[in-house]
Order: structure tokens, then C-alpha cells, then sequence
């Protein structure tokens, strides 16, 4: 395999991947929260109604989408080293996605062109590993790993094609596991020259922020309240909650998810970083396991759950603090310590004065939070002094 996929751009194309599922995440919460109370259904709608004429502020979501689009662009442009059959692929996906961005549905009724992009775009995004399945240049775990993800792809695209085509109530969900999916890729292409995915925690790194998006949708969308939006999660998981079980499980499996991220990075950053991950992880376990009671608070929930928002902060600080480190990824780590500490400020303040951005400030910050152990998990080598 090429020694490099990219080169001196490789940081950058592996930071413009992460980026991507961030700002898909983050363009629909926050259309999401704009619209009127019970007017929209995360599950049952998909994210072209939000960026379509009868949605509010339409703007955010056609946005967010067209700035995909280019940042697909760009990634396809710098993975120089792969076949030009899976960046020209890629390319083309990119493009259906910008013009599927700009030519919005109406408010009634459907477009031509909308949909003609966005059928593009989603066969385009699965079908662009295919050529470096057959790229006996590459190396074959990444050639395996290519195969298994156009297969999990075109799974997710069944089933999304199955709820178009009989009315299902689960469209939107499908739809957003299918476009989350196919970000998952492009991520590890792009930081495989750093670091080979077999034996990585990657996988699980990558999975705790989509097994938590889908989980809290699904809390969501069953409950009767007019905004579930601004109710954070542990309202989700609680006593009073509508199948409270959802969200339990979601914070359950995501806890067991980072203890698992955090054991697989083990051998590539220093004990003060990983066991401030697992600990963590394991709040969060705790959390999950002492919902919150009807009408009050539980005290184990709540230190659980600051403990593990703490834990989950400061554990880039153990990379900082190591000379061990490659030292682009100390800074970075600093960095990403000062802008997590922003955000929890930013919920905290939310959470003291009752504010409007309650439920949002929360998932900006868990999703936020989840961004680390994936740049670490792709980019750190293991320690020579183990």
C-alpha cells in the first residue's frame, strides 16, 4: 500500500472526514430544533423536509448539506493514492449532494431534480470503495475492510429503499442510518496510512456516537411531549419518561463502548489517559443504571453523570501532560481539552438559568466529547516504552 494518502494533506483530509458526520449531526439538531413544536418527526421524515421550502429556516439544513457536499469534494481531491475509479466515485457523490442541497423540495409536492441528486448521492456513497476492493496495490485488510463496508452499506440502503417504497414510519431513521453509515468510510481511508484499522478501536470509537444519535432519536420520537428537544437525556432515561428503556440502554451501551475504546487504546497513550476514558465509560454505565426519579433527582445519577462528563473533558490532559506524545497531537489534544471545557460551560450555564438551548447545549457536548477518542484511535501510535 501507498505510504501515504495524501501526505502532507493526510491531516487535513482526516480532519475534513470527521468533520463531516459533525456537521450532518449538527445542521439537522439544530433545524430540528427550530422547527414548531410536533410540526416535524425525526423518525418518519427525512432531512430533505428540513431543508425544503415548507420547513423554518430551511437555511441550516440546505446548508449543512451543501457544505458536505464539499467537503467530499475536497477529501476526493486529496485521496491521491487510491484508485481514480473511487475518487472520481466519490467526486460524483459529492456533486449529486450540493445539487440536491440547492435544488430544495416544495413545500408541497416533490422535486425531480432533489431526488434525482439524492438517489445519486446515496448509490454513490456506497458503491466508491468497490474499486479499492480490487486494488491489489492496497493493503488487503483495508481491501477486506472495503468489502465489509459497501456490504453494511447496501443493507442500510435496503432498507431505506423498503421504507420508501411501502410508506414506513421509519424512513427518517433509515435514512439517517444509511448518510451516517457512509461517513464512516471516507474516515478510515483517510487515516489508514497512520494507523491500520485491524485490531483498532476505531470501530468502537466510531460506533458510540452513532449508537447515540440513533438511540436519541428513538427516545424522541416516543415522547408525547410537544418538545422533546430540550429534554436532555437523563429525562429520556428516567422514571417519567415514555419507553425510558431507549435512552437507558443507548447511555448503558455507549458507556461499555468507550470502556472498550478506551482499553483498545491502551497500548498507545499513556495509563492517566485511557483509564480517565474507561472511568468515564463507566459513570456513564452508573448513570444509566439510576434513572432519574418522577419529580425529583437521583444523587448517583447525577454525580455519575457529572463524574463522567468530567472524565470524558479532562482525558485528552493525559496526552498533554505526556512527552511520549507526538507532539502535533499534545497541542491538538490541548486544544480539544480547552474547547470541551467551553462547551460544558456553555450547558452548565444553560442548565443554572432554565435557558432555551438546554437540550441542544447536551448533545453539541456529547457528541463534542465523542470526537476525540476517533482522532486519537486513527492517529496515535502505540507506545514504544510499552
Amino acid at each position: 500500500m501507498p505510504e501515504a494518502l495524501g501526505r502532507l494533506r493526510r491531516p487535513t483530509l482526516l480532519a475534513l472526514t470527521l468533520a463531516a458526520p459533525v456537521v450532518l449531526v449538527a445542521g439537522a439538531l439544530v433545524a430540528q430544533l427550530v422547527q414548531p413544536p410536533g410540526s416535524y418527526d425525526a423518525v418518519g421524515q427525512t432531512v430533505s423536509t428540513l431543508a425544503g421550502r415548507g420547513a423554518t429556516d430551511r437555511w441550516i439544513m440546505g446548508g449543512a448539506l451543501a457544505l458536505i457536499g464539499v467537503i467530499y469534494l475536497l477529501v476526493a481531491a486529496g485521496l491521491r493514492a487510491v484508485s481514480p475509479y473511487a475518487r472520481g466515485i466519490l467526486t460524483g457523490g459529492a456533486v449529486a449532494v450540493i445539487v440536491a442541497a440547492l435544488a430544495v423540495q416544495p413545500a408541497h409536492g416533490s422535486s425531480t431534480i432533489h431526488m434525482a441528486g439524492t438517489v445519486i448521492a446515496a448509490v454513490a456513497f456506497v458503491f466508491w470503495p468497490v474499486p479499492l476492493i480490487t486494488d491489489r496495490r492496497l493493503d488487503p485488510a483495508l481491501r477486506r475492510g472495503s468489502a465489509i463496508a459497501v456490504a453494511g452499506m447496501l443493507g442500510l440502503l435496503a432498507w431505506l429503499c423498503a421504507q420508501a417504497w411501502t410508506d414506513g414510519t421509519w424512513i427518517g431513521m433509515a435514512e439517517r442510518a444509511l448518510i451516517l453509515g457512509e461517513t464512516v468510510w471516507p474516515i478510515a481511508v483517510a487515516g489508514w496510512p497512520v494507523r491500520r484499522l485491524r485490531g483498532s478501536p476505531l470501530v468502537l470509537a466510531v460506533l458510540a456516537p452513532t449508537v447515540f444519535v440513533v438511540g436519541l432519536l428513538l427516545a424522541q420520537a416516543a415522547q408525547p411531549l410537544p418538545d422533546p428537544w430540550n429534554q436532555s437525556a437523563s429525562a429520556l432515561s428516567g422514571l417519567a419518561a415514555t419507553s425510558r428503556w431507549i435512552m437507558a440502554g443507548t447511555l448503558l451501551l455507549v458507556g461499555v463502548l468507550t470502556g472498550l475504546t478506551a482499553v483498545g487504546l491502551r497500548s498507545r497513550v499513556p495509563p492517566a489517559a485511557w483509564r480517565l476514558l474507561a472511568a468515564g465509560g463507566a459513570f456513564l454505565v452508573v448513570a444509566g443504571l439510576s434513572p432519574q426519579p418522577v419529580g425529583g433527582y437521583s444523587v448517583v445519577h447525577m454525580v455519575a453523570g457529572g463524574l463522567a462528563w468530567a472524565a470524558y473533558t479532562i482525558w485528552p490532559l493525559g496526552l498533554v501532560a505526556s512527552p511520549t506524545v507526538d507532539r502535533r497531537l499534545r497541542v491538538a489534544s490541548a486544544v480539544a481539552t480547552v474547547v470541551l471545557a467551553a462547551l460544558v460551560a456553555w450547558f452548565a450555564v444553560q442548565l443554572v438559568t432554565d435557558g432555551t438551548w438546554y437540550g441542544l447545549s447536551q448533545r453539541v457536548v456529547i457528541l463534542a466529547q465523542a470526537v476525540w477518542p476517533v482522532v486519537v484511535a486513527v492517529t496515535a501510535s502505540p507506545r514504544e516504552d510499552r
